[in-house]
């Protein structure tokens, strides 16, 4: 049985989704489809739409098998994004990597790929922030990251570019029944109608969303309550960030406008969302890059039970399907993050009473 992988956040999951799920089964029908998917906080920044067990039902309905993409790599750049992802690609035995292009062209993406690496980089100067800047669009930014790391990872498995059609990952306004996420997203919160955009299987699981507020109150305290050298361990707290995070904090009236205050030309919204969550995790510089010692299935169905069963052998980590006392230990950031996202949104559902989800057929 050979298995393709989708790295995704499905936040929420949308008709953009289905389309490429079906654009892969065209080509290859007898595929098991994987979607590698970020938990409660997400590669923009920020917690999720809704919660990693609702986006799990939602694309438990389209694919075969969920598994979680660990928090550390889910909130973090592109290139570490992409490097958690193809890991647990690898670890799956997964034949083909499939992502969303704009320009669809695999050969030039390849060659944008090899220009980067032939580029030296650093995170703590303004030079990262020019990493992608080679006139990529949001999903071609990833599909080089994805190339960069499985060369240096996975170079066994294949690539399949799905182009992008109708709309931009960055749309903030609905543009039919395929529009991006953050259309949906703010299509919710403005109370207008989107479901046309979404398949009716994620429309049962959008409850318990994001609340802002909250979330603003929980990064105001950890920000308040922590000082100047404990700021200073958080990951990506470069340049002295800390002071702005210090100097801002009683000024800014919202979340937003704290966003607001802290971004630069030098520090992008998304880089400042990051960090945000980084001091909310309490995620410091010496966690960063952990290694994958475990993988955690969120949904399955019977052809992604029986696809487990035979990797299982030969997987050199443990994959588990529901945690407990005696296996916590290998998502214990995890954990805290559904534990933080649960006050945010009022969801109920934790890493502990939420069992794998199964699909019957």
């Amino acid at each position: 049985m050979k298995a393709i992988a989708i790295i995704a956040e499905y936040n929420p999951f949308h008709n953009g989704h289905l389309y490429q799920i079906k654009k892969i089964k065209e080509k290859f029908p007898d595929h098991l489809i994987i979607a590698i998917m970020s938990g409660q906080f997400t590669q923009r920044g920020e917690p999720a739409f809704v919660s990693k067990f609702q986006r799990a039902h939602m694309a438990i309905a389209h694919c075969d098998l969920v598994v979680e993409l660990p928090q550390f790599y889910a909130l973090s750049f592109a290139d570490d994004f992409a490097h958690g992802g193809i890991t647990v690609a690898k670890l799956l035995n997964v034949d083909i990597l499939s992502f969303g292009s704009e320009q669809n062209n695999l050969s030039q993406l390849q060659i944008t790929a090899q220009q980067i690496n032939n580029k030296t980089l650093n995170r703590s100067d303004a030079g990262y922030a020019t990493l992608m800047d080679t006139n990529l669009k949001s999903n071609d930014i990833l599909a080089v990251q994805y190339i960069r790391q499985a060369e240096r990872i996975y170079p066994e498995i294949d690539m399949l570019p799905i182009e992008r059609i109708n709309n931009d990952y960055r749309d903030e306004h609905l543009s039919g029944t395929i529009s991006s996420a953050t259309a949906i997203r703010r299509a919710h919160e403005e109370n207008s109608i989107y479901h046309h955009a979404i398949p009716a299987a994620s429309a049962d699981f959008i409850s318990h969303t994001l609340n802002k507020k909250r979330l603003f109150l929980l990064i105001k305290y950890a920000v308040i309550q922590k000082d100047i050298d404990e700021l200073k361990q958080i990951y990506t707290m470069y340049e002295g960030l800390e002071y702005r995070l210090k100097k801002y904090i009683h000024e800014a009236q919202c979340y937003e406008h704290y966003i607001d205050l802290l971004s630069t030309k030098r520090y992008s919204k998304a880089r400042i969302r990051r960090l945000l969550s980084y001091v909310l995790l309490n995620i410091k510089e010496t966690d960063k890059h952990p290694e994958i010692n475990a993988l955690r299935i969120l949904a399955m169905n019977e052809n992604g039970r029986q696809y487990l069963k035979a990797i299982k052998q030969n997987c050199s980590v443990p994959v588990i399907t529901n945690v407990n006392r005696a296996n916590h230990h290998y998502f214990s950031l995890e954990t805290k993050a559904t534990e933080i996202y649960n006050l945010i949104s009022d969801c109920e559902l934790t890493d502990f009473n939420t069992p794998v989800i199964i699909k019957r057929p």
